[in-house]
């Protein structure tokens, strides 16, 4: 009984320092995953600027096409 004893402890005592070393690693990872969610939002709100650009650029340029043959 004595060793499984032993065993029992040693096994609480990794899984002690297992459980410690996870609480140490959550905070970065949150961290990380944060910045990554904010970098996968940047190119989408850019691709959003140049297609709103290009949108608005042919309704002024068809406006303006239109504008030149009435006037």
């Amino acid at each position: 009984m004595d060793n499984q004893e032993n065993i029992m402890n040693e096994v609480l005592t990794r899984l002690t320092r297992i459980e410690t070393k996870i609480d140490s690693v959550k905070p970065q990872l949150d961290d990380h995953e944060m910045r990554i969610r904010e970098l996968e939002g940047r190119s989408g709100k850019r691709w959003d600027a140049i297609t709103l650009s290009v949108v608005t650029a042919a309704v002024v340029g068809i406006v303006g096409f239109v504008l030149g043959k009435l006037l």
